[in-house]
C-alpha cells in the first residue's frame, strides 16, 4: 500500500480528535498483539504436551482430535487477530493522509459514535451490508 506524499485533509475530524482515534488505535493494536502472544504461547504449550508421550490415554483418537481442533482454533484466532492488526495500521495510516472517518463505500463520514466503538471502521452503518 502505497502512502500518500501530502494529506487530502478529507477527514470531518478535528486534530484533538484524530489523536483521540490514534490513542485508541494504537491501544487496540497493543492489546491485538498481547492476544497474539497469549495464543502463541499456549499452542507452544499444547506441542509440548503433545510430544509427551508418559501416557498412553493421552494418545488416543479422541484425545488427538480434540487437540487438533483446539490447535487449529488457536490458529483460527491468531490469524484474525493479525488482520485485525493490519485494519488498525490502515487506519492509522488514513489519519496520517487525511481520509480517516470516510467511508469506503458511500464517501460520506463514519458515525463518530461507530469510530469510538470500532475505531479502525472502514464503513459507515448506511453502506450496504454485503459491501462491509
Amino acid at each position: 500500500m502505497e502512502k500518500q506524499e501530502a494529506p487530502i485533509r478529507n477527514t470531518p475530524f478535528s486534530e484533538k480528535e484524530l489523536d483521540h482515534f490514534r490513542h485508541l488505535l494504537e491501544v487496540e493494536r497493543k492489546k491485538s498483539q498481547e492476544k497474539v502472544e497469549s495464543y502463541e504461547s499456549q499452542l507452544e504449550d499444547m506441542e509440548k504436551n503433545l510430544d509427551d508421550t508418559s501416557s498412553s490415554a493421552s494418545h488416543h483418537q479422541g484425545n488427538i482430535g480434540t487437540s487438533e481442533d483446539e490447535r487449529e482454533k488457536y490458529y483460527i484466532m491468531i490469524e484474525k487477530e493479525k488482520e485485525k492488526q493490519e485494519e488498525i495500521n490502515m487506519a492509522l495510516n488514513r489519519i496520517e493522509t487525511g481520509n480517516y472517518g470516510i467511508c469506503k463505500v458511500t464517501g460520506n463520514p463514519i458515525q463518530k459514535e461507530r469510530l469510538e466503538a470500532k475505531p479502525y471502521a472502514k464503513y459507515s452503518i448506511d453502506a450496504k451490508k454485503g459491501d462491509n
